[in-house]
């Protein structure tokens, strides 16, 4: 029937530029704010690509039911502002006339959203929760951005590095801060690499540099010229991210 195919491919085409529109704004949003936790250092610049990822997943119900809705408002509303309506009304279409179209459009996407609620939802909060557990445990080196000061873990020491290799094992002009017993220091050099001690503890190795220690207010610091200085990394054991209604399976939730 002309009636329904032309109120179909309306639906279909409105669909296809309300849900791109959509979509391109929740993820330059997200992206937006990832790259910004990035730049400070609360995360590292190679995760912003799988959180954003997860997002995606978790927004798409939300994106397809705001789409099917506005698809159908729009239609209907230009339908009445071009009179279009009134024609079809006086070509002896009833009101109930539309409801054939607008379920055979809306029908296939509520099963789509439905899967996705029920279960790509839940598994991508799930997978994004565990991915960032294993993001906060990696050690200090792993999760400095370049060109930012990072704390650690701890809160006792920042970091500093201009540059860092593709496989984080070796750093460039690096800048170390710490506070111990009162007395800060500072601890630079051209470049450092990690290394593994016998009991697997992990250390950022600094080479051919300087070490400044004192207390902030005193004239009287000690200069240290160095060779080789290690300072140990502090690492986190991986948790499991705490199960809450958001993250369960719908079959946890029925259970």
């Amino acid at each position: 029937m002309i009636f329904h195919r032309a109120l179909l491919r309306e639906f279909a085409g409105l669909a296809g530029a309300v849900f791109m529109t959509l979509f391109a704004i929740s993820l330059t949003t997200r992206l937006i704010r990832l790259l910004g936790q990035a730049a400070g250092g609360t995360i590292p610049s190679d995760a912003v690509i799988a959180f954003l990822g997860f997002f995606a997943l978790g927004a798409l119900p939300v994106l397809l039911s705001l789409t099917m809705f506005i698809s159908v408002l729009l239609t209907l509303t230009r339908g009445w502002r071009d009179s279009e309506m009134v024609i079809w009304f006086g070509s002896g279409l009833p009101l109930t006339a539309w409801l054939r179209p607008v379920m055979m459009f809306a029908l296939p996407q509520i099963a789509v959203i439905a899967v996705l609620s029920l279960f790509i939802s839940p598994w991508a909060a799930q997978m994004g929760e565990q991915y960032q557990s294993r993001v906060q445990a990696r050690d200090d080196v792993s999760r400095v951005s370049p060109g930012v000061f990072g704390e650690t873990g701890s809160k006792e020491r920042v970091f500093f590095v201009e540059s860092v290799s593709g496989d984080s094992s070796s750093v460039q002009n690096v800048f170390v801060a710490s506070v111990q017993q009162a007395r800060m220091g500072v601890s630079m050099s051209r470049t450092g690499h990690t290394e593994v001690a016998p009991n697997g503890d992990r250390f950022i190795v600094l080479e051919q540099g300087r070490r400044y220690e004192g207390s902030p207010g005193d004239d009287e610091y000690r200069v240290t010229e160095f060779d080789r200085y290690a300072a140990r990394i502090e690492s986190k054991d991986s948790s499991e991210p705490e199960m809450t209604p958001r993250n369960r399976s719908t079959w946890t939730l029925l259970a």
